[in-house]
């Protein structure tokens, strides 16, 4: 996911459990104001209406992916 920050960073983002996003981490986890961030509900839309590819990775290219983070 990429964010609407000027630095255009990069978010990595699971729909139902987790996202780098900042507002993950402050709102959901620490504050537990929210269920879940903006990027989780756009995927989890996007999931919804078919508007997304699902992509198929190996289990060593997932854990360098999640390596990265």
């Amino acid at each position: 996911v990429v964010g609407e920050s000027r630095r255009k960073e990069e978010y990595f983002c699971f729909p139902e459990h987790y996202c780098a996003c900042y507002s993950f981490f402050y709102d959901v986890i620490n504050r537990a104001e929210q269920l879940c961030c903006k990027h989780q509900l756009a995927a989890r839309l996007a999931g919804s209406l078919g508007a997304c590819i699902e992509v198929k990775v190996s289990d060593e290219q997932l854990a360098v992916l999640l390596s990265e983070l």
